[in-house]
């Protein structure tokens, strides 16, 4: 089912997942794993991160290579594995940075050939000790170019212009930023550029992570006043140690609540962390449910456990 029709059709909230794919030479069993708990809560989706190759240079027989990494491959693959293994839609993200346009048609031809008919597009991040994003020479620069890339597959649209070709059907979705976007001067230029997104085909909106109820309102009263339209899942993030309060922001750039500062300054055991966490967690997303939130996308960054018994107590009871 295409993902913005479940946030439409949907008769509960909705639940999903976002996972890490391996670090290379590791084995997919250790996903599996993770995963298998969250099962019970019958998600709707499990999205699959992606990130840009890392490029350096290699001397090979006293000449200097340039050549490209990645250290989490196998984005494809294990959308595909996961789909088929659990029965869950999968949705993997795509992003600009790395690929010219006929790189990422031939990826597009790929995931449709697998049957994965949702798929997530984002930039990506510049490269390591890059300050800003540069596209791949004959690539896409913003997100709203690869969505309309994706919308063109649709209409049986392909680069080389082929007669009768037969349409996609994808169901794009895209990042939104209730705090906007880091690069964007303000939040009216970043709702420009979320609306560019809407207009090129996306048909659906996960944000980043935020920490307070009030920051998701309003972000769908300026979404209305935009003139966007298109579903809007709340990205949902579990804090449960100390070190989170200044990671996760630096990261991100999102804002904490001072309450919830204060909460975790005061803990002193790992314990105390994790209920302080908990609370907190629980607390946004009844707010956000209560509020008319579709459901929730959990970031899980492969961390289980805590975000396991939010989702029981939420959920189970």
């Amino acid at each position: 089912m295409k993902v913005s029709e479940a946030l439409v059709k949907r008769k509960k909230p909705v639940i999903s997942l976002e996972v890490l794919p391996p670090n290379k030479g590791s084995n997919i069993e250790g996903l599996y794993t993770m995963l298998d708990p969250f099962l019970e809560f019958e998600p709707s989706f499990i999205s699959v991160t992606f990130h840009q190759p890392q490029e350096g240079f290699s001397v090979e027989n006293g000449q200097e290579i340039k050549i490209r990494r990645q250290r989490r491959p196998g984005t494809v693959a294990i959308s595909a594995s996961l789909k088929h293994k659990f029965g869950v839609e999968a949705v993997p993200h795509l992003i600009c940075g790395g690929f010219s346009k006929y790189e990422i048609e031939d990826a597009l031809i790929e995931l449709y050939y697998l049957g994965l008919e949702n798929i997530f597009v984002v930039r990506g991040d510049p490269q390591p000790g890059e300050k800003e994003f540069k596209p791949e020479p004959g690539g896409h620069a913003f997100a709203w170019e690869l969505v309309k890339q994706i919308d063109n597959l649709n209409h049986g649209y392909y680069l080389e212009g082929m007669n009768q070709a037969t349409r996609t059907d994808f169901c794009p979705g895209v990042a939104g930023y209730p705090e906007k976007h880091p690069e964007s001067p303000n939040m009216e230029f970043d709702l420009f550029n979320l609306k560019k997104k809407i207009e090129a085909g996306a048909r659906f909106i996960i944000t980043q992570m935020f920490f307070s109820p009030a920051i998701y309102q309003n972000y769908l009263k300026r979404l209305k006043q935009a003139g966007i339209n298109v579903p809007v899942l709340p990205g949902f993030k579990l804090l449960y140690n100390q070190k989170q309060l200044f990671k996760i922001p630096a990261a991100f750039g999102v804002c904490l609540p001072q309450k919830v500062i204060n909460a975790f300054l005061s803990c002193r055991t790992v314990e105390e962390e994790k209920k302080v966490g908990l609370k907190f967690g629980l607390e946004l997303a009844e707010k956000l449910l209560e509020s008319g939130a579709p459901g929730i996308h959990v970031f899980t960054m492969s961390q289980k456990d805590p975000v396991i018994d939010l989702l029981r107590i939420l959920f189970k009871g």
